[in-house]
């Protein structure tokens, strides 16, 4: 459709514009001239009802007027001679409407003439005329005998004139034979009827729309004339003059000129723009090749110095591999070296601890002294050397039925003392749903230490540490959390704390010891276990850390 569009020339879409607009004009010119019209025609042929109407009520009146002396002769003597006012205007109205097709009829709600019974129409005005006294005339378009029909009533009331045929006492025979009603003066007696063909009127309104088309018409030819000839005249042929010189200038016909172009207004304006664009394109053009020449050469200048660069950062990168192999390797012997000897520490504090011989209480609180600070410092060896096997990727899972509660209780029995040292509260709980799961119960134990740890380190004396582990049923994943109200952590700085070697502005707090590892090692071996870490803290305020476990482990 779209492409259709792009086809039609501008010429052709100024004629379909305009061409529209007067077919719109016309249609709505014919709805208000049609309602015009009717409104016109209706008016017309309700005056001349009107007019009839009132003639007949005039030869009515007139002939009950004159009854006496139609019916006395020149001495007195009464002869009814039968020509009374019914009679006259029905006849009347009958020779009316031969000469005229027109309709007239007299009628009321109980005629004495069946054959002036009232048919619907005549019926509803005889309603309202009884119903509503003021009401002079009832009239509309209407369907009768098959044709559109002008139908017009107006009601006939008792007077004075009429008493002696139809007035009182009810019952009684008038001189026609015929019973009285028992009107009085003002009742309705009945209405004349009028039915006026319209079909001169239809005539005249077919011939009007006619016309109205046939002006309209011709006016469109005429804009249609007009259009194309100013179209072309003023856009089209510019625009095709315009068209061509673009085409070769497309051709690389540089030397080509808009001048030539017969335009005026806008369309001149921009041939003079574009002849100025045009000169300069070409001298643009001239130079062009140089120019290429000039950039090509700097651009090989520049690919070489960026080679070299490429090549020096290549082997900068592949010393830094070597650099951080030989780290590594370097700190796994270190750790490993360390961790022997720190081990047979930690047993002989444990030994000495159980030594039934210490006398002094300040014997055993340094032996604990030992055996933590020995733990604390195995568990950075441990978790460097952790560290050291996950680049190398030989960390692996030994997979067991773990149950939280172990671990729960070794953690405890760990972190106790720690916490004691800085006067912490320290508590742990696991609820009664939380199900054995398959995992590595070392790992478990690991992440669990260096987060318990972590919270240790960060929080002043006096404060309070939570452990908890729950079950999310829903997610089917065992939950640990732990909760501190220790310095917390700024929330720019919450995204880097699982990176290795990183701590929380470490330029405030490098006052607190620590590798930097335990969070890093926590957020891997809970991937590896498929789950998840995150943290939650404000300044000031304290941090929660929260570790997922799956039941079905999803890590590798």
């Amino acid at each position: 459709m779209e492409k259709w569009l792009d086809k039609i020339r501008l010429r052709t879409r100024f004629i379909i514009l305009m061409v529209g607009l007067l077919v719109v004009s016309l249609i709505f010119n014919l709805i208000w001239s049609s309602i015009r019209h009717q409104k016109q025609n209706e008016m017309e042929m309700r005056e001349k009802a009107y007019i009839l109407s009132q003639q007949l009520e005039a030869v009515w009146e007139f002939m009950a007027v004159n009854q006496d002396l139609i019916n006395y002769d020149s001495v007195g003597n009464y002869d009814f001679k039968g020509l009374h006012c019914s009679l006259v205007g029905k006849s009347i109205g009958k020779i009316f409407g031969i000469k005229t097709d027109y309709i007239i009829r007299y009628t009321n709600f109980n005629p004495r003439n069946k054959a002036d019974v009232p048919d619907e129409f005549e019926l509803e005005a005889l309603n309202v005329f009884l119903e509503d006294n003021k009401v002079q005339e009832y009239y509309d378009i209407v369907d009768y005998k098959d044709k559109k029909y002008f139908r017009y009533m107006a009601p006939m009331k008792i007077d004075n004139s009429c008493l002696e045929c139809h007035g009182k006492p009810v019952g009684e025979l008038d001189i026609l034979g015929y019973p009285k009603e028992g009107w009085e003066v003002g009742d309705l007696g009945g209405a004349v009827s009028i039915v006026m063909p319209i079909n001169l009127y239809q005539q005249n309104f077919t011939y009007n729309v006619i016309r109205e088309v046939a002006f309209f018409f011709f006016l469109t030819l005429l804009f249609i004339l007009i259009i194309y000839y100013a179209t072309s005249r003023l856009v089209t042929n510019p625009l095709k003059q315009f068209k061509d010189t673009v085409e070769k200038i497309k051709g690389r016909e540089l030397d080509v000129s808009f001048e030539n172009i017969n335009a005026v207004g806008e369309i001149r304006d921009l041939a003079v723009h574009f002849n100025d664009m045009t000169i300069q394109l070409n001298d643009l053009y001239t130079n062009l090749e140089n120019e290429v020449e000039q950039r090509t050469e700097e651009l090989a200048k520049t690919n070489h110095i960026l080679e070299m660069h490429r090549i020096q950062l290549e082997e900068a990168n592949r010393r830094l591999r070597e650099d951080n192999k030989y780290k590594s390797e370097f700190m796994a012997i270190m750790s490993h070296e360390l961790r022997t000897p720190l081990t047979s520490i930690v047993a002989f504090a444990e030994i000495l601890e159980r030594n039934k011989d210490l006398k002094s209480e300040k014997e055993l609180r340094i032996i604990r002294e030992i055996k933590t600070n020995s733990q604390v410092l195995l568990d950075m060896i441990n978790n460097i050397l952790e560290m050291a096997r996950l680049e190398v990727g030989k960390t692996e899972l030994f997979i067991e039925l773990v149950d939280l509660v172990d671990i729960i209780n070794v953690v405890d029995n760990f972190i106790q003392p720690l916490a004691d040292r800085k006067n912490i509260h320290y508590t742990s709980s696991i609820d009664r749903d939380v199900p054995l799961i398959n995992a590595d119960w070392e790992r478990l134990r690991q992440i669990t230490a260096n987060l318990v740890s972590n919270a240790i380190k960060f929080t002043p004396e006096n404060g309070e540490i939570r452990v908890s582990v729950t079950y999310d049923n829903l997610e089917r994943e065992v939950l640990i959390m732990v909760q501190d109200n220790g310095i917390g952590i700024r929330k720019e700085e919450q995204e880097y704390i699982f990176e290795k070697f990183v701590q929380s502005d470490s330029s405030i707090y490098r006052q607190y010891s620590g590798t930097g590892l335990g969070l890093a090692l926590a957020k891997e071996f809970a991937e590896l276990h498929g789950g998840w870490i995150k943290v939650e803290s404000e300044i000031n305020k304290g941090s929660i850390f929260t570790v997922g476990i799956p039941l079905k482990r999803g890590g590798n």
